[in-house]
Order: structure tokens, then C-alpha cells, then sequence
């Protein structure tokens, strides 16, 4: 009787050991969030949206995720939506339908691709309600796409530039001559910021200031399609970054939260406020493009002293095709750098990456630092021929204001 006690006695003790150092339980990783961040940027380039629109779908994808697994996990406050849940509602079928009914809503024309990726992203999902996640990432979704279906995106507005405006002034670019896009971006109403001229900076330099020759005479010699001062490096550094910015940035956070095995919980935060922060800059960039109305290096550098313009542009052809809006600040440089910022803030600066290019036959770079990747992509910007040293450099620094200050707002309480 005594030994069957004592056995009964150590079996206990012995689970109780055991439950002592019992692994914590294993959350799911955040692999659905990164699969339909590469479905929604590929379904947003294949409606040809422009960095503009794209920046907007991505910050309201990333808000539908973010606010559906919070709503079930409770890891922060809302962005929005606060759902009722049960415990055993599926995060990654949350996730997966608030990402696809931002999709649908957009790219109804993509209807049969973006169900069929639903489809499979629930299929692989082993853990919790899906039934009742689907639910809750429905919800979350028409919560976000209701509060921005009137936020002043819409109709877009192309600038219509005067060919006899003064020096200084913006003028259509070639090869084309297409109207500004979208000049009414900088007066829609942002995610997190208070307005889009929160960050709008000083003023571009003087035409007739030693500044503004001497980073126009650094456009002349380096930017152009025939220049001897650039070297093949910098040649790749153009042609590599001229891809819209939001796709250098979610690439960067795709590769740090699968790398750094970041919970699903984790992943839907670092999107959102990184797609947040993008969003807002590209407001906050095109709000200076448009209440500056500053002219291209392209349009300068064949403009004579009387205001015209050199017959065909003949006198400097910039290595990349000037993209179609005013040149202070780089708006480019300004997303890169916004988002850029976030990610330091959950990895890190060092971080050692292979990222890629859609620049065709461009091979992939591998970069050492976030702080690089930003270094690169403002100066290709320049070795590209189509901003001045001090777009670039205004606009990294109202990149990192911006999102120093989403930060600050999102923790504050």
C-alpha cells in the first residue's frame, strides 16, 4: 500500500517537473501576413496602380489585418476595429480574409486569383476557428474600406503645367510629356499624421545660390545618359531603385519578419506600421511637390537664361526616365526612407539581405544595412539624372521625421 502511494506520489511530483519547464505554446508565424503582402502588390501593379495607389491599398491592407488578429490576440490597441471574438478564432484566417475583401474591393477584375489564393491560404491553416477568423477579418475590412471610401484619393487630378510657366517652375518632362499625376495626393487625408503639410520642408535653395549651381552642375555631370564621371556601380544603383519605392520596403519586411521568425501577432504590427508610415510620406511628399511646383534637373538643364527651351532637350538626357511630377522633395526618397525608419525601429539597422529588383536583366544587391539601402536609394536618384542632391536629401529627412513621429503617436498611449 505504501509503495503504491509512493509511486502515485512521484508520478505527480514528476508532471509537476515537468509542466515546470513545458515549452510556452507555439503561436503561428506570420508566413500568411508576407504571402499576401506579394498577392497584394502583384495584384496592384497588374491594375497599374502608381506608387500613389499602391501605397494607399497596401496601408489599408496591412490596417484589415492588423485590426482582425488583434482583434482576436490583443496584442495593442486598434487601429480602428475592436471585434468580438471567440479565443479559438484562427489569426491566420483573419488575416488571410481581411486581406482578400481589400483586394476584391479594389481589383474586382482579379475576383477568380485573389478567391483562389483565399482558398489555399485556408486550406493550409491547422489551428482554431477558421469559420469564426473569416468572420472577424471580414469585418475588420469593410470597417477600414468604409472609413477611406471618401478620403480625397478620388478622382485623380493630373496637372496640366503651363509650357511658358518661369524659371524654376514645373514643366511636363520628356519622354512624353504626361500631365503631373495626381496633384490632389497631398490634400488626402492620412493615416496617422495630422495633414499632409505636417512635414512640408523650407524651401527649395535659389536658382541664383551657390547651392543650387553646385547640385545642379553634380546633376550635369553624373545624371546624364552619356556620362564618363559614373561609374558602372552607380550606373546598377540607378537602374536597380528606380522600381516604385513601396516595393524595395515590403520586400525588406517580408525578408526581416520571416527571418527573424516573427509571430503572426508581430508581423501584422510591423506591416501596418510600416505601410502606415509609406502611405503618409507619399502624402507628405506630393503635398511639397505640388505646393512647390519645383522644376526637374531635365527641364533645367536644357532651359536658357530667357526662359526657353532647348530645341528636342538636347543638351542633357537624364540616364532614367524622369517620373511625371515635380521634383522638391523626392517623394521616392521620402517613402524609402519613412518606411525604412519603422523596420529599424523592430530589427535593427544591421541586417544582412539579398534583395531584388522588376528592373529587367538587374541582378540582385546584397546589402549590409537598412541605413544602405537608403543611402542607395536616394543617391540613385541622382546617379539617374532626375532629382537634385537636395530633393534626396530633404526628403530622407522628412522621411525619418514622419515616422519617428508615427511611432511616437502609435506608443504613446
Amino acid at each position: 500500500m505504501k509503495s503504491t502511494c509512493f509511486i502515485k506520489v512521484f508520478v505527480l511530483l514528476l508532471l509537476a517537473y515537468n509542466n515546470s519547464f513545458a515549452l510556452p505554446e507555439k503561436k503561428p508565424l506570420g508566413d500568411v501576413i508576407i504571402q499576401w503582402n506579394s498577392i497584394s502588390i502583384k495584384a496592384s501593379k497588374k491594375a497599374k496602380q502608381t506608387t500613389n495607389f499602391t501605397s494607399r491599398t497596401l496601408a489599408i491592407e496591412s490596417i484589415a489585418i492588423y485590426d482582425a488578429v488583434n482583434s482576436i490576440s490583443h496584442i495593442g490597441k486598434p487601429y480602428h476595429f475592436n471585434g468580438k471574438s471567440t479565443a479559438n478564432a484562427s489569426t491566420e484566417a483573419a488575416a488571410a480574409k481581411a486581406a482578400h475583401d481589400v483586394l476584391i474591393k479594389y481589383f474586382p477584375l482579379q475576383k477568380i486569383v485573389i478567391d483562389s489564393a483565399l482558398l489555399i491560404s485556408l486550406q493550409g491553416i491547422t489551428e482554431g476557428d477558421v469559420a469564426e477568423g473569416e468572420k472577424i477579418g471580414a469585418a475588420s475590412a469593410a470597417d477600414i474600406l468604409a472609413m477611406r471610401e471618401i478620403d480625397g484619393s478620388l478622382p485623380d487630378i493630373p496637372y496640366q503645367a503651363s509650357s511658358n510657366s518661369g524659371l524654376g517652375n514645373y514643366k511636363l518632362t520628356p519622354g512624353v510629356f504626361a500631365p503631373g499625376i495626381s496633384q490632389q495626393w497631398g490634400r488626402i487625408r492620412p493615416f496617422l499624421i495630422l495633414s499632409g503639410n505636417q512635414f512640408r520642408p523650407v524651401a527649395p535653395p535659389e536658382l541664383t545660390s551657390a547651392a543650387y549651381k553646385n547640385d545642379l552642375d553634380a546633376v550635369a555631370e553624373i545624371g546624364s545618359v552619356s556620362s564618363t564621371k559614373r561609374t558602372l556601380e552607380q550606373t546598377h544603383i540607378a537602374q536597380f531603385y528606380k522600381q516604385d519605392a513601396e516595393l524595395t520596403v515590403n520586400e525588406i519586411a517580408r525578408l526581416l519578419t520571416q527571418q527573424r521568425g516573427s509571430t503572426i501577432e508581430e508581423t501584422a504590427l510591423v506591416f501596418m506600421l510600416v505601410d502606415v508610415a509609406e502611405a503618409d510620406a507619399c502624402i507628405a511628399s506630393f503635398e511639397s511637390n505640388y505646393y512647390y511646383l519645383f522644376w526637374r534637373p531635365v527641364t533645367a538643364l536644357n532651359t536658357e537664361i530667357d526662359g526657353s527651351t532647348s530645341k528636342g532637350y538636347a543638351k542633357f538626357s537624364p540616364l532614367v526616365i524622369t517620373p511625371p511630377y515635380p521634383s522638391y522633395c523626392c517623394g521616392h526618397c521620402s517613402m524609402v526612407s519613412a518606411g525604412l525608419e519603422v523596420l529599424k525601429k523592430f530589427y535593427g539597422n544591421d541586417n544582412i539581405l539579398e534583395i531584388h529588383s522588376t528592373t529587367r536583366g538587374e541582378p540582385s544587391r546584397v546589402i549590409k544595412s537598412l541605413s544602405q539601402v537608403e543611402s542607395e536609394n536616394g543617391q540613385s536618384s541622382l546617379y539617374g539624372g532626375i532629382n537634385f542632391p537636395f530633393d534626396i536629401r530633404t526628403a530622407d529627412e522628412q522621411g525619418h521625421k514622419l515616422a519617428q513621429y508615427i511611432l511616437k503617436t502609435w506608443y504613446a498611449n
